[in-house]
């Protein structure tokens, strides 16, 4: 069932490039040799026996990493001193804000000359990488049962997250974190107006916003600029969940046939606008994921829909005004179900690096569920781990958990892995992952903010964006 919210056999993902800043990506940074501080993961003695082995075995001086700065990077950069240890490969960083890494990317996976072993690779690019050439694909090395290291497990994952970061069925990346969405709450609000239960519907999420409405509070605050990585990634999970898509059929990779121009449409816009120009703070009609987590930060806003990433943040008292009196609850249910948004970026091999197997060495290291679980007890914040046993762990409930917000967490992975992502079956996609939508879904955006905004009739606007998929 799709909207079964406890299932983890199956992970979903968004493979849109746009949308991956928002799962908590930072800007800034720069290079960064070398290979953090000493401190590490508690593995097991057979992994690091594994380790040390392996690594005399290859006898590779060091590997070099590309990665974005942001927190899964620059927590697994803080404990890699603990791979270098083992296994005696020193790990040389380049850390660059997200821009500078695509650029640096391109580069040195097209001159052919090598340059870095490992890339931090959103899975939107995976086709791109893959069609040019650029990565070595990983299948073959999962298969060699020697080259793994103890406890690794690719199928932890799931095929939904591992497909993203596929190309025709081989795998090119092993997931380093997943980007997702759940609402939270004031509980103090809700208290006040006598609200004990989350709501489980759209229908029940829109009578609790009209309940807490104040002039004081504002019920809720969602993304509207219009980009696909703003209105259209919140947006789409309520369209989806109303029985709404935005092509008719996918096949085999292809879609085809606008779906937008559908009464499911007009309503999830309808229901999505009403809220926005009648029950969110003054303004917020063209506002950013910055705007929504701050008005919330800051008691201005009772209800958001918002990364799991900035749970931390939110109950951190130090960055946030109602910590203490928030909780969450996973996003509800349409007629047709529950959807969310969903995406992951991977530890990728460069098909030029030199040191294949040793890169393939330190992507396991990286991605063990021990390495994930002491990487989120750094300074970095690193929330949003992709394995669902790490959020289960005592370390990340002390660290993160307060309130439903682990819960929240692996439902929300549950949606996902049931199907939730997309509308049609086959397809590991949030966003239509088609070779023109950052063209075709920036001018659906601007069609649809002009409705968000009050400029046109919704159905007008429904009518206009559908007309860019035709």
């Amino acid at each position: 069932m799709r909207n079964d919210p406890t299932g983890l056999a199956r992970w979903g993902a968004l493979g849109v490039a746009a949308a991956l800043v928002l799962a908590g990506c930072g800007a800034g940074g720069g290079d960064a040799g070398g290979g953090g501080d000493d401190t590490g993961a508690e593995l097991e003695a057979s992994a690091e026996d594994f380790l040390a082995g392996r690594g005399e075995e290859l006898g590779v001086g060091s590997i070099s990493v590309l990665a974005q700065s942001s927190p899964q990077a620059d927590a697994i950069q803080q404990i890699s001193g603990q791979f270098t240890e083992l296994t005696g490969i020193t790990v040389d960083w380049t850390i660059l804000d997200e821009q500078s890494t695509e650029n640096r990317a391109a580069v040195a996976l097209g001159s052919g000359d090598g340059g870095y072993d490992v890339l931090q690779t959103p899975s939107g690019f995976i086709p791109t990488y893959v069609d040019r050439g650029w990565l070595e694909p990983i299948g073959p090395l999962v298969d060699d049962a020697e080259s793994i290291v103890p406890g690794w497990d690719l199928a932890a994952f799931g095929e939904g997250t591992t497909s993203l970061l596929s190309r025709e069925d081989e795998l090119y990346g092993v997931p380093m974190f997943i980007g997702t969405q759940m609402f939270y709450y004031r509980t103090d609000v809700f208290a006040e107006h006598g609200i004990d239960a989350v709501p489980t519907t759209y229908e029940e999420l829109v009578d609790v916003v009209h309940q807490i409405h104040s002039d004081d509070v504002a019920g809720i605050a969602l993304r509207t600029a219009p980009s696909p990585s703003q209105l259209l990634f919140v947006w789409s999970a309520w369209l989806y969940a109303n029985g709404g898509s935005y092509y008719e059929t996918f096949d085999d990779g292809t879609y085809s046939g606008s779906a937008l121009d559908s009464p499911e449409a007009v309503e999830s816009l309808t229901t999505y606008t009403d809220l926005v120009q009648n029950y969110a703070p003054s303004g917020a009609t063209n506002w950013s994921v910055d705007d929504v987590t701050r008005a919330f930060a800051s008691g201005r806003v009772a209800i958001v829909q918002e990364g799991a990433v900035f749970g931390g943040t939110f109950n951190n008292p130090e960055a946030s005004q109602v910590a203490g009196n928030i909780d969450s609850f996973t996003l509800p249910e349409g007629p047709a179900g529950s959807y969310v948004p969903y995406n992951t970026h991977g530890w990728t091999i460069a098909a030029n690096s030199d040191a294949t197997d040793a890169a393939w060495l330190f992507t396991q290291w990286a991605t063990l569920a021990q390495t994930l679980t002491a990487a989120t007890q750094t300074d970095a914040n690193f929330g949003a781990p992709p394995l669902a046993e790490v959020y289960e762990s005592p370390e990340y409930e002390e660290s993160y958990g307060f309130g439903s917000f682990v819960p929240t967490v692996t439902g929300t992975i549950g949606i996902a892995n049931d199907g939730g992502v997309s509308p049609f079956e086959d397809d590991p996609n949030y966003l239509p992952a088609t070779p023109d939508w950052a063209t075709v879904g920036q001018q659906i955006a601007e069609e649809l903010s002009k409705a968000v905004t009050g400029q046109v009739e919704v159905a007008e606007a429904i009518r206009a964006a559908a007309a860019y998929l035709e």
